[in-house]
């Protein structure tokens, strides 16, 4: 009974609260916020609520490389984002490395933003979240599956087609 409740213990996720404060994104602008993964690989989990001005924005999560390109109007590759919102939460598993959170102003420029913002990391042992196939993966995956049901439909239509002759 003691052997079950320490491995029921030790299997619960551990969650490290990063920040948990409102900040200010300025007019027609971005906030970044530095979230290092160190060690183990974690959950990224962020959510969000525009507490005052603005009519919403979005939340990105960028590696490091990403948001040196970005911050010199490069292109750069989001790793998860949320839409110009109200409010809003993301996730994403990540490995070791250096990322960061944007909160972005600039959808119309009207005024600051005031956003209650919370981070954390949380480290569970699991696996990646649920992803979708690449288009490639994906097209590969239809075509095979036409192929085998096609096949399938054609040794059995041929066995009825004898049966019936």
């Amino acid at each position: 009974m003691m052997l079950a409740l320490v491995l029921a213990l030790v299997a619960l996720p551990r969650v490290v609260p990063l920040l948990d404060e409102t900040v200010t994104v300025p007019t027609a602008d971005w906030r970044d916020f530095g979230v290092p993964v160190r060690q183990l690989p974690a959950r990224i989990e962020c959510g969000f609520t525009v507490e005052n001005g603005g009519s919403g924005v979005r939340l990105l999560l960028i590696d490091r490389a990403g948001f040196e390109r970005m911050s010199a109007g490069q292109g750069y590759h989001v790793l998860a984002a949320t839409a110009y919102q109200r409010s809003g939460a993301l996730a994403y598993y990540a490995p070791p490395g250096d990322y960061v959170i944007v909160a972005d102003n600039r959808m119309e420029g009207r005024g600051p933003a005031e956003v209650r913002l919370q981070v954390a990391l949380v480290f569970d042992g699991g696996g990646e979240l649920p992803r979708t196939l690449s288009p490639e993966r994906r097209a590969v995956v239809v075509g095979l599956s036409i192929l085998f049901f096609g096949a399938v439909a054609l040794v059995a239509g041929g066995r009825l087609w004898r049966a019936f002759r």
